[in-house]
């Protein structure tokens, strides 16, 4: 890299106190990941969610979902539940193990009841929602589940509260 080259970077890359604002007002956000594995879905569901003030993630494998998860702090996810490589419900079982606290919902054109039903009972998902969904109803629910995240997480730093 040449010597302009790596000023360039720096200057590019220099933390300022503004931007490292930005980054902790960013980590302080709710946070939302989408996992479909079909691309027009998750553009038509940031386009319904993002006035919504959330930063929002897009996954179309089950796989990125993961990485996205270990890199950021995520406190709600909606995912789809017939996808190639791992159906929603195996997802959130393997999510509600190593990220207990977040919020799990199934949006999905494609019911099948007893694995949704056995997903739901185990405590995997917080709801099911369908497709094709009404966007107000969907909005309602995100900002449902928040409140239920926040809620869930005022309880954990309750004095009295064991772990």
């Amino acid at each position: 890299m040449s010597f302009d080259a790596l000023t360039d970077f720096l200057h590019e890359n220099q933390s300022t106190p503004e931007k490292r604002n930005a980054d902790s007002i960013e980590e302080d956000s709710q946070t939302l990941l989408l996992l479909d594995d079909e691309e027009n879905i998750l553009r038509a569901l940031t386009r319904v969610l993002r006035r919504e003030g959330y930063r929002i993630f897009t996954a179309s494998r089950a796989q990125d979902a993961f990485e996205l998860l270990a890199k950021h702090d995520v406190q709600v996810i909606i995912s789809d539940q017939r996808m190639p490589e791992m159906n929603g419900t195996v997802f959130f079982s393997r999510v509600k193990e190593l990220y207990p606290d977040t919020v799990r919902i199934v949006l999905s054109g494609y019911t099948d009841l007893k694995s949704v039903t056995d997903a739901i009972n185990q405590g995997e998902i917080y709801k099911f929602l369908t497709k094709p969904w009404d966007d107000e109803q969907l909005r309602k629910e995100v900002r449902s589940a928040f409140k239920h995240y926040e809620t869930d997480q005022a309880k954990d730093e309750l004095p009295w509260k064991t772990h």
